[in-house]
């Protein structure tokens, strides 16, 4: 259910997110600043980003309330803002130990993004500093926390040695302080960071993060970073309705933040409340618009500089596609595709999520508008072009026309691994190829032909090896209930049902398939 490499690289599709944000502003991709971009000019605090922070050792009540604004911003995945309000703190007062504690955690890895070696070293000197100043300034608790800092940044970044050693001392804490809740979230984060190769690491992990979390929720249950990683653990864990009624508040509790008010949706999806996940994503989108308008970054590039836009725009594409809204999916789909046909240069993995605007499109729009898009330059998004103008075809009842556009979509050329998305690209371009041409049996009344191409489509989409990777899903529907359809006009009913089930088991509450079940009866 949950991608495993997402937990350490939140794809972008041609965009700021190919390999994390980093320190360093100038870190840059395909020519985009990979930086948050939402830190204020000038230092000031910013409210609306949930809860977080505790009391420090520090006579400047300025230091304080930046120190715990930047505790709530790191909570809310704003992470320029964190390290710059406690970059704040330490300046306000330069003796708080837990000041440079907050900036050198506020500057480490997160789930999605990881550390070099390179940018892991000022942070260690930044918890060594905090440690000799916590000596004679600083409680047990505070020399605790900035110990197990240090253990992380030893040999961190995410999925290293540092990491279980920092997730290890953060549990002993844990344990030593069962009702504080900043240090059960901050552990149960660093289980979710600590390396996994398989999907039973990652569910283990989760395991392992979720008891923190459900007994902070238990004695604060509108704790929104707990909330917050609750949603990521009960995901990875396969138990995303545990966070079901959590998810429901969190756009109230952190109206500003565009990652909380976006994670609804990660629940929203895998329960089948399909139009919710559009709909949060909508306004996650719209926050980011509106912080990019309120930094001075121009249209129509500057949003999408913002790390977590395109995870917005793409994730309310898949709630939109699966709810069948067309207007969401076309108003986030369009830019999406506008921006795709001009990149000369992207990964693989990128482009895989990126196809989704051209799947809205094919979904969607108008065929004379999808047939009139021009041929992107990269391979994928090609091969995404020609689905698009393949399903515009079958709209028409063109069958020849359609056979056509799938004998168009490449095999990707070149090494093929799991890492990269080479593999997921792959298998994306046998997936569409596959359903064009049971599109075209289907025109052709030849539904027993259409029920092989549609099974072997089917078979790939649910592989572990496409799924693992993107989230939300790479392909938009579950193509299982295209095979039942296909069994249904060839006489098969009980084969047809029992396909309809495996569908509605692989993606829950898909209204395409509930439809279809109807159509089958008893």
């Amino acid at each position: 259910m949950r991608s495993l490499s997402l937990l350490l690289l939140l794809s972008a599709p041609l965009a700021a997110q190919d390999t994390p944000p980093t320190v360093k502003a100038e870190a840059t991709h395909d020519g985009m600043n990979h930086a948050d971009m939402t830190a204020p000019k000038t230092p000031q605090l910013m409210p609306g980003y949930g809860s977080g922070g505790f009391p420090i050792t520090t006579r400047v009540k300025g230091a304080q309330a930046y120190f715990d604004n930047g505790m709530q911003l790191a909570h809310a995945f704003a992470h320029k803002a964190s390290i710059a309000a406690m970059a704040e703190a330490v300046r306000l007062d330069p003796a708080c130990a837990m000041c440079l504690w907050g900036q050198a955690w506020a500057s480490g890895p997160t789930i999605n993004y990881g550390k070099t070696p390179d940018e892991l070293a000022p942070l260690g000197a930044l918890a060594d500093k905090a440690a000799g100043l916590a000596k004679t300034s600083g409680t047990d608790r505070e020399r605790a926390l900035i110990h197990a800092l240090q253990l992380r940044y030893k040999d961190g970044g995410g999925g290293k040695s540092g990491d279980l050693a920092y997730a290890k001392a953060m549990a002993a804490l844990a344990m030593r302080y069962p009702t504080d809740d900043e240090i059960a979230v901050m552990t149960a984060d660093a289980w979710l960071m600590t390396e996994a190769k398989t999907p039973d690491d990652f569910r283990l992990n989760a395991e392992l993060a979720m008891p923190l979390l459900e007994g902070v929720l238990k004695r604060h249950p509108d704790d929104t970073p707990a909330i917050h990683f609750y949603i990521h653990a009960t995901e990875i864990a396969g138990q995303p309705a545990l966070a079901e009624r959590y998810a429901d508040k969190l756009e109230r509790l952190a109206p500003r933040a565009s990652h909380l008010v976006h994670m609804p949706s990660h629940t929203y999806y895998w329960v089948g409340r399909y139009q919710d996940a559009a709909d949060a994503n909508a306004r996650a989108v719209q926050i980011g618009i509106d912080n990019a308008r309120a930094l001075g970054l121009p249209p129509p590039d500057g949003v999408w500089g913002l790390p977590y836009h395109v995870h917005n725009v793409t994730y309310g594409l898949g709630g939109a596609l699966e709810a069948g809204d067309a207007k969401t999916a076309l108003a986030l789909g369009k830019p999406l595709v506008e921006r795709s046909a001009t990149r000369t240069a992207s990964g693989p993995f990128s482009q895989v999520i990126a196809a989704s605007g051209y799947f809205a499109m094919a979904r969607f729009a108008d065929p004379a508008e999808v047939l009139a898009l021009p041929k992107p330059k990269l391979q994928t998004l090609a091969n995404a072009w020609h689905y698009a103008r393949g399903e515009a075809l079958a709209k028409q009842g063109n069958a020849a026309a359609v056979r056509a556009e799938a004998a168009a979509i490449e095999t990707p050329t070149g090494p093929v691994n799991d890492d990269d998305g080479s593999r997921q690209a792959q298998q994306l371009s046998f997936i569409a190829r596959d359903v064009l041409a049971g599109r075209a049996a289907m025109i052709d009344r030849r539904p027993q032909e259409a029920a092989l191409a549609f099974g072997q489509a089917a078979d790939l989409q649910e592989g572990e090896s496409f799924s693992v990777l993107t989230d939300p899903p790479g392909w938009y529907y579950p193509v299982r209930r295209d095979y039942a359809a296909a069994l249904l006009a060839s006489g098969d009913r009980a084969g047809a049902r029992r396909e309809a089930e495996k569908a509605l088991t692989y993606r829950t509450k898909d209204p395409g398939t509930l439809a279809l079940m109807k159509t089958i009866g008893n």
